[in-house]
């Protein structure tokens, strides 16, 4: 070997990263896991001459697992949990629930539905309300329809929380300065949201198609919650691709989302065959899929 001096390996320089140490989704199992990768270190130091520092570094891993095992107590699982681990459905510790906030968005005769005004509700008044409690919401998705009766073209956002994490989501939502002024000029008709202090779907399958299997029923949310997490995230991405004017208005942002829509749909239209079909169907074995009735993809 070169030199008359052993370097020492590169394992045992190894950082561990923050993520591994910090956020969330930790769980005492991980803390055991970094407790034991600290001891290889430790013991592949001690193999190159270092032993002045085993003691030091299991000792840092004893402590570690202590302050990790304590910040877990009483934390619920992220949202991500259910769809990465495939395991029972979540359940909100004290009692969850499904609620629904719902926009009426004004859709004048003889027009077709401007949708660009789901994407301005979804990006710019719900999205800031979700980044802010989405520790205390398990599930949620959004809801698109626009059809001529008396419910009309209708957005909404249904989220599975603790009625607390409900009201203030209701309240921060209502205080959008974005949908005062979509109210004030008739874009938006009004809001219709669920009291609080009134809970009545507690059931994580309570906002699924009762016409499906009941296991099906259980496991959507985790499924559509992920749809809806893409969907925002091509919004966000789309309109950050466009000037922001100073103008803040609500017309001017209007025409800014219009923008975003069009390359949303365009990415949906170009990509969405293989990007969502395929592999959506590939993950069932490409197994035949029965279609019911015709519709419109």
């Amino acid at each position: 070997m070169r030199g008359s001096k052993l370097s020492e390996p590169v394992y045992a320089r190894r950082s561990i990263k923050t993520s591994e140490l910090c956020g969330a989704s930790i769980t005492t199992a991980s803390a055991w896991m970094l407790l034991r990768r600290l001891r290889r270190v430790s013991l592949r130091s001690a193999v190159y001459g270092q032993l002045t520092r085993v003691n030091k570094i299991f000792t840092l891993g004893i402590c570690l697992l202590s302050l990790l095992s304590c910040a877990c107590v009483g934390r619920s699982p992220t949202p991500s949990a259910a769809s990465a681990l495939g395991g029972p459905p979540l359940r909100a510790e004290g009692g969850g629930f499904w609620w629904t906030c719902r926009f009426k968005i004004g859709w004048p005769a003889e027009k077709d539905p401007d949708f660009a005004v789901d994407l301005l509700l979804a990006h710019a008044v719900v999205r800031p309300v979700l980044l802010e409690h989405q520790s205390g919401i398990l599930y949620w998705r959004f809801h698109r329809r626009a059809v001529l009766d008396n419910a009309g073209h209708q957005f909404s956002l249904l989220f599975y929380s603790d009625p607390s994490t409900a009201r203030e989501v209701f309240r921060e939502i209502e205080a959008s300065e974005i949908l005062r002024e979509m109210l004030a000029a008739g874009i938006v008709e009004k809001t219709v949201a669920d009291d609080p202090a009134a809970p009545s779907r507690p059931g994580v399958e309570d906002t699924s198609d009762r016409n499906w299997s009941p296991v099906l029923q259980r496991h959507w949310p985790a499924f559509i919650m992920g749809v809806s997490s893409l969907w925002l995230g091509l919004i966000d991405e789309a309109a950050a691709e466009e000037p922001d004017d100073a103008i803040r208005n609500v017309p001017t942002l209007l025409e800014r989302y219009r923008k975003a829509n069009a390359r949303v749909t365009s990415i949906w239209y170009k990509e969405g065959q293989h990007a969502f079909l395929h592999h959506l169907n590939a993950l069932f074995g490409y197994e035949p899929l029965l279609i019911k009735k015709e519709m419109r993809f």
